[in-house]
């Protein structure tokens, strides 16, 4: 809105320099008429040279008055299709976002993988770990468009900063998870650090979001898969079924 109130300003001034560029050529151009006209056309027996470059100079100075106002309208087109041209970029960066987002594997997905990790660690007593990134959207950022435009923004974010054995999920709306297989508690803490500094990145000066990450860690924090499913189910909405959550672990 502040942005849009200091466009909106710098076009007023603008159009007001226009007229009164032109409102001084005008008063000049005639003021200098009356002053030349008498001088001009006032000795009958005097040459047509005189009233030649007078006529000359009033239509110079009409041209230069057609001249200041087309390049006002030229510059004003060109504003307006640069400022068409700066939202049409920026919505199509917004649904780039969005389809991001809707491209992400979803909880059943997460599931599935969650429960073929937690099977794969224990069987061969590895270590795995499990992030979910809750982000807020500030009040001012809550629009549905918007949302999902941050929210991309923040996945992509974090799909940036992961490693290429990790995954990453779209559990719910501003809840994302991430499975990062053979991490132990301190490489998900050093992971967690690595997300947390591009996530206040993309939140900017504006903090549109704040955000929570939480770990969990195969055997450190967890030694069973109840524990996982509680623990898990313990950072996800209260309105999401626990009972839909790795129910074949």
């Amino acid at each position: 809105m502040h942005l849009r109130t200091k466009q909106t300003d710098v076009d007023r001034r603008e159009l007001h320099l226009t007229l009164f560029v032109c409102s001084t050529i005008v008063v000049l151009v005639f003021g200098l008429a009356l002053l030349m006209y008498p001088a001009v056309f006032a000795n009958p027996l005097q040459t047509r040279t005189p009233q030649i470059a007078f006529f000359g100079f009033c239509g110079l100075a009409c041209l230069l008055v057609v001249y200041v106002v087309d390049c006002q309208i030229t510059i004003r087109g060109l504003r307006n299709q640069i400022t068409i041209d700066r939202i049409r970029a920026s919505e199509a960066s917004n649904r780039a976002s969005a389809d991001l987002l809707g491209s992400l594997p979803n909880f059943i997905t997460f599931e599935d993988r969650l429960s073929m990790e937690f099977r794969r660690a224990a069987t061969a007593s590895l270590h795995f770990s499990v992030l979910v990134i809750a982000i807020k959207l500030q009040s001012a950022f809550s629009e549905p468009c918007l949302a999902l435009s941050i929210l991309g923004d923040a996945a992509k974010a974090i799909s940036r900063r992961l490693r290429d054995q990790d995954s990453i999920y779209n559990l719910r709306q501003g809840h994302i998870g991430v499975i990062l297989p053979g991490a132990n508690h301190s490489a998900a803490k050093r992971v967690s650090n690595r997300l947390a500094e591009g996530l206040i990145d993309v939140a900017g000066a504006n903090d549109r979001f704040s955000f929570d990450i939480n770990s969990i860690s195969f055997p450190e924090q967890i030694s069973s898969a109840h524990d996982l499913q509680l623990a898990v189910c313990g950072y996800l909405p209260e309105d999401l079924p626990k009972e839909e959550l790795i129910s074949d672990v």
